[in-house]
């Protein structure tokens, strides 16, 4: 999928790992971007659990990348007035209203097509859980970054990866992986007060030294042996951009992504790539 507006353009994909194929579990990771305006963009994306008491897990990181854009939508109006922006919007107001969006899709999937808990083969002690918070069977991951003037915030809640890449091609991460998540271990939507388990930064882009931002589910970068090869992905998507142009990374990304995953990690894999549209293609596209 490409999308662009007059500052960034964007391709995403998904694809379903090797090991859920076999088991014909469906794809549990979403990703979702969309233009706001000709200065706002939006990036998400979502991993499901999948555990035995996540059996809802795929429409969990479904209804998560979904709401991060329809509330958005809601609030643009308390976040920029007299075309300033209110920072302040931009953390619990946000994920507050963004968390009882998702629970109000789950509400609806629940009445629709209520969990009969029988049917689970969990513990006595796993079924109490999920009868106290039914959220837990759609437990998701959220990363998502926000393009706005020239400011751009990261958002993350659990593990996967986001990555920038600067004009002199160095790659970093602006949020560095939480050490409470290890294995399985994630910080997830489906917690009582998951608002308070976002990280969230604001980088002011005044300069524009960021050209591209990398977000991806933990099925990309576990699919490498180590950090320094991940990020070495970041700046070899960044030298076939200015060496051929990003129409060779929307035509093949997912081509890319199921070889990676099928070599690597086995997992569902599912990346965003948002790159900066240069002065002289801007006045082309315009």
């Amino acid at each position: 999928m490409f999308i662009k507006n007059k500052q960034w353009m964007n391709t995403y994909e998904t694809v379903i790992g090797k090991t859920h194929m076999k088991l014909e579990i469906p794809n549990q990771d979403a990703v979702l971007s969309e233009i706001i305006d000709d200065n706002i963009m939006l990036s998400v994306v979502a991993d499901g659990h999948g555990s035995s008491k996540c059996t809802r897990s795929h429409l969990g990181a479904k209804f998560a990348v979904e709401s991060a854009i329809e509330t958005f939508k809601s609030i643009k109006g308390d976040l920029i007035k007299d075309d300033t922006l209110n920072t302040k919007v931009l953390g619990r107001y946000y994920t507050k209203r963004l968390i009882k969006n998702w629970r109000q899709k789950i509400d609806a999937d629940l009445e629709h097509s209520p969990i009969v808990l029988e049917d689970l083969n969990l513990s006595s002690k796993e079924l109490k859980s999920i009868k106290k918070n039914p959220y837990i069977s759609y437990g998701t991951t959220l990363i998502m970054v926000l393009f706005i003037k020239e400011f751009i915030v990261c958002y993350q809640l659990g593990d996967g990866d986001i990555l920038f890449v600067s004009k002199s091609n160095k790659v970093s991460k602006p949020i560095k992986r939480d050490k409470r998540h290890i294995a399985n271990d994630t910080s997830s939507l489906c917690l009582n007060k998951p608002e308070k388990e976002f990280k969230i930064k604001v980088f002011r882009d005044i300069n524009k030294l960021l050209q591209m931002i990398i977000l991806s589910t933990d099925g990309y970068s576990n699919s490498f042996s180590s950090e320094e090869g991940f990020f070495k992905v970041g700046s070899d998507i960044y030298d076939m951009i200015k060496d051929d142009g990003f129409n060779i990374i929307d035509e093949n990304l997912k081509e890319w992504l199921e070889e990676t995953s099928y070599q690597g990690s086995g997992d569902d894999t599912s990346v965003s790539i948002i790159t900066r549209i240069e002065e002289e293609l801007q006045e082309v596209l315009s």
